[in-house]
């Protein structure tokens, strides 16, 4: 199965995202800025003049740079990097529901995915475009199969056929998915914005639009809490995208509402009888910030036996152990 980080946590894939927004530029790093040398060391001077303009532009460089390994951070800890079951889930949401289903071909094609059977999927898939090629679904389920399997360049083209037969709300987030996949930002935004038009009564694209908006190289937190704002008023119920606002109000230090998010989105989720350690991050992260590091490794330790796979849920408590420890020191 495909494995995310793409957000989708937005965003440039979750997973690549962090490594990539930590990552020092080719020129050089700030503990070791370049300098123009005159090796003959003749003009000493112009060798002065370079060397401060040098050291000026490194500066500035390395501020922005910091500035981008703070939001990454913060993306990190935030567990906005996505695993995989979180993918597979977020892929399955962008399904059709069976009452839109035109061929009766369609519910072998579910019960396959549903047993994870994808050689009989793809048989039944290759079927229905052979007896029904005028039919959006055949290359519509093809493009859902080829993003499972990683073939994200033949799930665009999949994706386009279906689109040239039936531009649906359906077909343009899934294609927007794909797009996301090849780094085609800049498509995923516009197509899932045309997906939003086709059909407003729908959270989806705006959930997975305020995903990317808080995640990119250059988050848009505002962006992204209006995004998830508006999902919230078409699904109420929806506690990713509580915690995720809430998240939003975090990165822009608006503590209290973040709190009740995450709060709200705690209760919504065991409500609904779902494990999801998201909210007691969140939460983890604002007791450490506070000092109330009881509190802190209690939700901290709760978040990590919920998702004992997701790497944010350990850092988080390791920083909250790690303060800790400091504190004891100190007495």
């Amino acid at each position: 199965m495909i494995s995310f980080g793409a957000v989708f946590d937005k965003t440039r894939r979750y997973a690549s995202n962090s490594s990539r927004d930590l990552a020092w530029p080719a020129e050089g790093n700030c503990a070791s800025p370049l300098v123009a040398k005159d090796k003959s060391r003749t003009d000493v001077t112009t060798n002065r003049t370079t060397s401060l303009a040098t050291r000026v532009g490194t500066k500035h460089r390395c501020e922005r740079l910091l500035c981008g390994m703070v939001v990454g951070l913060l993306l990190i800890l935030s567990g906005s990097t996505s695993n995989p079951a979180t993918l597979d889930d977020d892929l399955k949401r962008l399904l059709p529901p069976i009452s839109a289903d035109h061929s009766p071909a369609v519910a072998q094609i579910r019960r396959a995915f549903q047993s994870r059977d994808l050689a009989f999927m793809q048989k039944k898939i290759d079927e229905l475009i052979g007896e029904e090629p005028a039919n959006f679904e055949g290359y519509f389920w093809r493009g859902f199969l080829e993003l499972q399997q990683r073939n994200n360049y033949d799930a665009v083209r999949s994706l386009r056929r279906a689109q040239a037969l039936d531009a649906n709300p359906y077909v343009l987030k899934l294609l927007a998915f794909s797009y996301y996949f090849l780094d085609q930002f800049q498509l995923f935004t516009l197509t899932m914005k045309e997906a939003v038009h086709k059909l407003p009564s729908d959270s989806a694209p705006h959930y997975y639009l305020g995903r990317y908006y808080a995640s990119t190289d250059a988050p848009d937190f505002a962006q992204a809490a209006g995004h998830f704002e508006e999902a919230l008023k078409l699904d109420p119920n929806h506690y990713p995208s509580h915690y995720y606002l809430g998240y939003c109000h975090e990165a822009e230090r608006r503590l209290k509402d973040a709190e009740a998010e995450y709060l709200r989105s705690l209760e919504l989720a065991e409500a609904a009888g779902e494990r999801f350690a998201l909210p007691r991050l969140g939460l983890a992260r604002l007791r450490l910030m506070e000092g109330s590091l009881t509190d802190a490794v209690q939700l901290g330790t709760q978040a990590v036996q919920l998702a004992p796979d997701d790497a944010a849920s350990h850092v988080v408590l390791a920083k909250i152990y790690g303060r800790w420890e400091g504190q004891v020191k100190k007495r």
